[in-house]
């Protein structure tokens, strides 16, 4: 088995040295800013170089997570923190924002980028293009399998990490705006709320429908290690030492021995007992069928048995799990979607079971018990990190001077876009003078070609391995007509390597700073898509540095919220409506995928004299997802030109901010 790294999560310093003394070979944290797990304990500067120091002592790499979107008045902020960085001795930054790369690469080249899940480079074409932006590494699409990673590799020299272990996103990491759309948490900007999560309602049914498993590739080390893959990763910032510990401890133990028999049977033990949910490969070999148990908690934790005789916190309960007083327990009742943290205060074991009195007073009879922390196992590696001498370093970090981009000032007239997935809504738009653009997919792509009134076309954000060559052939056809197009991934510039027509950046192709922008355009983009969770106070401080007036805005539309490479739950709609709590969303399949969006429309034609003022003339209105209907469409064009007020529609976080 060659040589393979082992990566594990540090959310906590407690993690980094428990991640250490099991055995990593690199470890990943984050600050405590512009972390994608900005709930974890991350660390300050000085304690990164302090961690950094003692990690190095042990020939252990270190990769800072730099891995959310910035906006524009944090980039002060970000090159701070990032000159700090560059000066603790880390290995490599992770990074997910096209700003945060373009500053690292032309103010930072001391240190080495590695692009992030969060990216959603999911095939050949994205790994090529994040090389040329001067990435080392790419962190994959976790919904990739085996033979699409042997394929990348074939294709490219970069070093390829890959998620072994630990939670899934019902959505495609950076696909994912249901946090944000809910409450303004945004999954890009480390605020994650998991609406994936709840107990969410179809009809007469129930449950957790688009709560997925756990990860678990451990059984495949042989194949992982023949593939060319240079890092495993563990995904767990959010979780205790105990965890990690025991994640690494199996890992390490595989690929040291070239995941013998034995040690597959050690490994799937200590896993077993990971304190995370039930496991399931996902789309790693075959695509998996049981990624879901809708009608079982979303609890991380072992299960251990279900509440009997229950009174103000005292119950009991029968397992063959051995329990001890200073362990912790979750209590879960799923029926109402709540969960209790409990502690216990007495206990004694009796003829298989155990009386238990706890701390809580919300536990119910039939309440499924979870044990999230092992009492023997905290005490030892207690013991190992009072131990460890961690020299505190203090640093004087000295800030660069980094110049921001500042872009020539531009008057356009206002254009308005109106996109659309239906060829029969272009039929009704005939002798409008709109910008027509076609939003492909593996469905209608055959016949774009023959759409000789769209004048753009959209590329969809995901794109499997072995549709790349489909998408290349009709983009090639459609740019001989002197077809522009619209960009949605980091790899869709690869497909106009020898091609010249226009490009412009989609709202996948997040820009909601002046770097970002900047990449953008030194891509070759003419203009680009404001992303739809971007909010009206951001739009206003980019269009300082005039880059907001290269921006074209969403008006109106079905948002698309996420896209899942997830094969449904039997009981989950192909199409129709799912509820929770107060908010209800739409999904509809396509295409082996699942997307998600809004339930009704955004509207913001009553914001547009306002975007006006911050410089933007370019707006869109998107068709796609509607049934073409005349009077629709006469609706949001009245709207649009001022003629009529339309009410009733969603506003996201364009008022009440993208936190």
């Amino acid at each position: 088995m060659g040589k393979m790294e082992i990566l594990a999560p540090a959310g906590s310093k407690e993690s980094f040295i428990t991640a250490v003394e099991a055995g990593a070979d690199a470890v990943y944290c984050g600050l405590k800013e512009f972390s994608a797990r900005s709930k974890a304990g991350n660390f300050y500067p000085d304690e990164l170089a302090s961690f950094t120091e003692y990690a190095h002592k042990k020939n252990v790499k270190v990769y800072v997570a730099f891995n959310t979107l910035v906006k524009e008045a944090e980039l002060k902020k970000a090159v701070r923190l990032m000159s700090a960085v560059s000066q603790t001795g880390a290995d490599a930054v992770i990074i997910q924002d096209f700003g945060i790369a373009n500053m690292v690469k032309n103010h930072f080249p001391e240190l080495k980028m590695h692009a992030s899940t969060q990216m959603s480079v999911h095939n050949s074409a994205g790994v090529l293009e994040a090389q040329k932006s001067g990435f080392k590494r790419v962190v994959l699409a976790r919904e990739l399998s085996l033979e699409e990673i042997k394929e990348i590799k074939k294709k490219t020299s970069a070093e390829l990490e890959i998620f072994c272990h630990g939670a899934l996103c019902f959505g495609v990491s950076g696909i994912c705006l249901m946090s944000s759309f809910i409450g303004g948490r945004s999954a890009n900007r480390g605020a994650c709320a998991q609406p994936c999560r709840r107990i969410w309602s179809f009809k007469d049914k129930k449950g957790f429908y688009i709560s997925p498993k756990d990860l678990d590739l451990s059984a495949y080390m042989k194949e992982i290690s023949a593939s060319g893959v240079s890092s495993l990763k563990i995904e767990g910032r959010m979780k205790n030492a105990q965890y990690v510990y025991k994640t690494v401890k199996a890992y390490r133990m595989l690929a040291d021995s070239g995941a013998s028999a034995e040690a597959l049977k050690e490994a799937a033990g200590l896993l077993a007992l990971d304190f995370a949910r039930p496991k399931t490969s996902f789309n790693f070999i075959n695509a998996s069928k049981d990624i879901f148990s809708p009608q079982k908690t979303k609890q991380s934790g072992i299960f251990i048995g279900r509440v009997h005789n229950a009174k103000n916190g005292s119950f009991e309960i029968k397992t063959e799990m051995r329990l001890n007083k200073n362990d912790i327990l979750k209590a879960a009742d799923p029926k109402n979607d709540m969960y209790h943290k409990i502690g216990i205060i007495s206990m004694r074991f009796s003829g298989g079971v155990y009386f238990l009195e706890t701390d809580s007073r919300f536990i119910g009879n039939g309440m499924e018990i979870f044990k999230t922390s092992d009492a023997s196992l905290a005490a030892y590696l207690k013991d190992i990190i009072e131990k460890t001498a961690i020299t505190k370093k203090s640093p004087e970090f000295k800030e660069k001077n980094v110049k921001f981009p500042l872009f020539s000032k531009e008057l356009a007239k206002e254009k308005l876009f109106i996109k659309t997935d239906n060829a029969q809504w272009i039929k009704f738009l005939d002798g409008r003078k709109t910008g027509i653009i076609f939003a492909l997919s593996a469905e209608n792509a055959a016949a774009a070609e023959n759409l000789n009134d769209a004048d753009y076309f959209e590329i969809p954000p995901y794109i499997g391995e072995a549709d790349l060559p489909a998408y290349k052939k009709i983009i090639l056809k459609l740019a001989r007509k002197k077809k522009k197009f619209f960009l949605n991934n980091i790899g869709h510039f690869s497909f106009f390597d020898k091609l010249q027509t226009e490009l412009y950046a989609g709202s996948f192709l997040y820009s909601l700073n002046s770097f970002s922008a900047d990449f953008l355009f030194k891509k070759g983009v003419r203009n680009f898509v404001f992303s739809a969770e971007d909010d009206i106070k951001n739009i206003k401080e980019l269009s300082k540095s005039k880059a907001a007036a290269k921006g074209i805005f969403y008006l109106s539309g079905f948002l698309p919220l996420a896209l899942s490479a997830m094969s449904p739950h039997a009981d989950m709609p192909r199409k129709g409506i799912i509820s929770s709590q107060k908010d209800s969303l739409r999904i509809e399949t396509f295409c082996a995928k699942t997307a998600v969006l809004a339930q009704y429309p955004v509207m913001l034609f009553d914001k547009k004299e306002e975007l006006k003022k911050a410089g933007i003339s370019r707006f869109i209105i998107d068709l796609s997802f509607i049934e073409p209907d005349k009077n629709y469409l006469s609706c949001v064009l009245d709207a649009f030109y001022g003629k009529r007020p339309l009410q009733g529609g969603l506003k996201f976080n364009f008022d009440r901010g993208l936190k």
